[in-house]
């Protein structure tokens, strides 16, 4: 009896003195490495699985996570997916911005396809929006732009606030002429509906409620919509609007737009649920978007006084 005992002690210390598994560690930014061009980001743990995208060399994924058997899991360009974990290497003391801009360095800045390149590899103009960036510590900052991950010097970008992009107050424009008979406008890219009409079963669909922190009243009537698009659109903002004042001279309307929620993007799979309350015929809801072509759209939310239909009105 002794003896298993003395066995088991033993056993118990060397399962104590045994490192603790790597599985389910949390790494945050890596980069991508060790490979010639990219490497498969796949829906699955395995090499067999579906590639979701491909990741270039160099590139930056985010919220990284050792997931065990040679995989760690990781985002990328706004999809999750397993990468294998040779390909990756932790990327620590960076600065991680959504977009940044490059400034007004003479008419733009020269990029690297490797962070230690010195032969440059082509030119950012001024004034261009880049995505997933990251400010690294060797002077050098890796940015995204046209599906790549490329490297610029680092003083020559600067966080950017997408938010600053869209005014608090806007004076209103109306086109009449486009009401004129044959001169209808184009139908908007997104599209709005009744919830009650529309059918989310099946669809990956996120939801938002103008009225949660809105001192409404259980009695008042809400109205429940969906925005949905038949192609993709993106930079989809919700506004609430007020009339701020008339102007005397022009007698246009002089409005205040409240961002309230934002979402990366609208396409046939993931429509956007909301619930409102509308005010008569004055309207106090708007959306944002950018269509495929990259124009941005402003449209109200309204609801016809002839039939009570829900459409959006753009101006």
């Amino acid at each position: 009896m002794k003896k298993w005992i003395t066995l088991f002690l033993l056993l118990c210390m060397v399962m104590v003195a045994m490192p603790a598994s790597a599985e389910n560690e949390f790494y945050g930014n890596m980069e991508i490495v060790n490979c010639s061009e990219w490497v498969s980001l796949r829906e699955k743990p395995r090499t067999n699985a579906a590639r979701i995208i491909k990741v270039p060399l160099g590139a930056l994924v985010t919220q990284c996570q050792q997931y065990g058997n040679g995989w760690v899991y990781a985002e990328y360009d706004g999809e999750q997916g397993y990468i294998q974990d040779k390909y990756v290497q932790v990327l620590e003391g960076v600065d991680v911005y959504s977009a940044m801009l490059i400034t007004d360095c003479g008419e733009g800045t020269e990029y690297y396809v490797n962070v230690g390149g010195l032969e440059p590899d082509g030119f950012i103009p001024a004034d261009t929006l880049v995505r997933n960036c990251a400010v690294l510590a060797r002077g050098r900052a890796y940015v995204e732009i046209g599906g790549k991950g490329v490297y610029v010097n680092a003083e020559h970008v600067k966080p950017y606030n997408e938010l600053s992009h869209y005014p608090l107050h806007m004076i209103l424009h109306y086109d009449y002429s486009r009401f004129e008979e044959g001169n209808e406008a184009p139908a908007p890219a997104l599209k709005v509906a009744y919830t009650e009409d529309f059918d989310l079963a099946g669809l990956e669909y996120n939801e938002y409620d103008y009225t949660e922190f809105e001192p409404v009243d259980e009695d008042t009537p809400k109205v429940h919509y969906v925005l949905y698009a038949d192609e993709t659109v993106k930079k989809v903002h919700l506004f609430s609007v007020s009339i701020r004042c008339i102007d005397d001279e022009t007698g246009e309307e002089v409005i205040d737009t409240t961002l309230e929620d934002m979402q990366q993007l609208v396409d046939p799979e993931h429509p956007l649920s909301v619930t409102a309350v509308m005010y008569g015929d004055m309207p106090n809801l708007a959306v944002g978007y950018e269509d495929w072509t990259g124009a941005y759209h402003f449209v109200f939310v309204e609801i016809s006084g002839e039939d009570g239909s829900i459409y959006l009105n753009a101006f």
